[in-house]
């Protein structure tokens, strides 16, 4: 395939720009851009739409388990392709001034930089939905929105924390992540919603405490990662439609768990990770729920 060219007007060259610094080098981007293409939708849309900036196209995940969290917001926004190869046809019609991607999608950068100044953001050593907020509104000069929005989010915390104090103190969580027949823990400094459980004083258990970054467990390890509060993260479709099949509800390991014989255990369609300020308050929201009950069958949410 040819070279996809970035055909600028002369009012569009003479737009009013800044240098960028991103996870794959540097960018010239405009002082305000106006349309906004978004390729990452877990880490990107949401901090946007906090912003108040609407984009004008967003790459999806076709067998990603889909998710209302956000769809208010972009109900008219075109589907620029799946997210793994975004179509460069479908982008460069909608004309956009500034893209924005995860530099996992780095093989598409230089291509789409011929479209329109490309920006890629990486969240592969450590996630943290403030820094990411804090950036974009720094480069999109939002700068002057950042405190009240978090501010609201800090709000949300304390009164979830006044709310459970004492509970907080007793209760300790455990998440494991489901992905076919892959069973695995992300370290807190890698799940956005264990750092948004964080800052609202859930307490995880001890095995966490020096865990950084991703780790496969097998079936005969789910004991370790025990807990009062177990989450059962849903990544796929197919996972959600099979749940009940999975192999290790079906053995004696599963019913001696603490978190199943309390019924405590809850299975969660957490839509690929995606937050930020919308999205964590909402989380939050949804917390009160699960702190609230001393006992509760397993639930899909």
């Amino acid at each position: 395939m040819s070279p996809v060219k970035n055909q600028a007007s002369p009012a569009q060259r003479a737009v009013e720009t800044k240098i960028v610094s991103h996870a794959l080098g540097k960018a010239e981007i405009p002082l305000h851009p106006q349309r906004i293409v978004v390729l990452d939708s877990s880490f990107i849309l949401d901090p946007l739409l906090a912003l108040s900036i609407n984009p004008v196209g967003v790459a999806s995940c076709s067998y990603c388990i889909s998710s209302d969290t956000l769809s208010e917001f972009i109900t008219n926004v075109p589907n620029v392709g799946h997210w793994e190869q975004p179509s460069l046809e479908k982008i460069l019609s909608l004309k956009p001034d500034l893209i924005l991607g995860h530099v996992w999608q780095k093989e598409s950068h230089p291509r789409l930089s011929e479209i329109a100044p490309t920006v890629m953001i990486d969240t592969d050593s450590e996630f943290d939905f403030k820094q990411i907020f804090k950036y974009l509104a720094e480069i999109l000069d939002k700068r002057d929105r950042v405190e009240k929005i978090l501010a609201d989010y800090d709000g949300h915390v304390q009164r979830f924390r006044q709310k459970f104090g004492e509970k907080l103190k007793t209760k300790t969580v455990s998440i494991i992540n489901l992905y076919g027949s892959e069973i695995s823990i992300y370290g807190i400094d890698l799940n956005p919603y264990s750092q948004v459980m964080s800052d609202a004083g859930v307490q995880f258990i001890p095995a966490y405490r020096d865990m950084k970054g991703y780790l496969g467990i097998s079936i005969e390890t789910l004991p370790d990662w025990d807990a009062d509060i177990l989450f059962m993260v849903i990544l796929l479709e197919s996972d959600t439609k099979n749940l009940e099949s999975l192999s290790f509800l079906q053995q004696p390991i599963w019913p001696a768990l603490k978190a199943v014989q309390n019924q405590q255990v809850y299975a969660l369609s957490w839509a690929n990770a995606v937050v930020g300020p919308i999205t964590a308050n909402q989380f939050i929201d949804q917390l009160y729920g699960y702190f609230s009950m001393d006992t509760s069958s397993t639930n899909s949410d």
